[in-house]
């Protein structure tokens, strides 16, 4: 389970962290120095489509493990489930959200307008980091309620 756990964690990190990477570093820079910048996007994005689908198998994989572990054992409290819930749900709107760049050809240069800009902190490239920071706290609000039930 300690490798499981560990290929988990290290998925998540490697996919939200390379988001908050592009989104944080890569777009402020690029929106500096469009005509630097934007012929080495292409490449990086390609090597980077090839890290979150790594880390998406790891982390769906890994997932089902550790949540049938869990459920199979007398821990879980009713507060666990409801956490696991809203994090398998914020888990699916993220897995849901590169599917549907992948299908719509997106193209993360491009700033959204009208309607999608005002809801991209939902739909949009920076939703991954966004959720994804939300899914981190609430794995660790896990972690908690499980150490406590095993406690009492």
């Amino acid at each position: 389970m300690l490798i499981v756990r560990w290929a988990h964690a290290i998925g998540a990190v490697a996919w939200i962290g390379g988001s908050a990477f592009f989104a944080l570093v890569l777009r402020p820079v690029e929106r500096a120095n469009p005509d630097l910048v934007r012929p080495v996007l292409r490449p990086l994005g390609s090597v980077y489509r090839e890290l979150v689908d790594i880390s998406v198998i790891a982390i769906i994989v890994s997932g089902l493990i550790l949540m049938f572990d869990r459920l199979t054992g007398n821990d879980a409290t009713a507060a666990w489930f409801i956490v696991l819930g809203v994090k398998l749900a914020l888990a699916i709107w993220m897995f849901y959200l590169v599917w549907h760049f992948r299908q719509s050809d997106f193209d993360p240069t491009e700033q959204p307008s009208g309607l999608a800009a005002k809801l991209s902190w939902l739909i949009g490239y920076n939703a991954m980091v966004f959720f994804g920071v939300i899914v981190f706290l609430l794995a660790s609000i896990l972690r908690v309620l499980f150490e406590n039930s095993i406690s009492s």
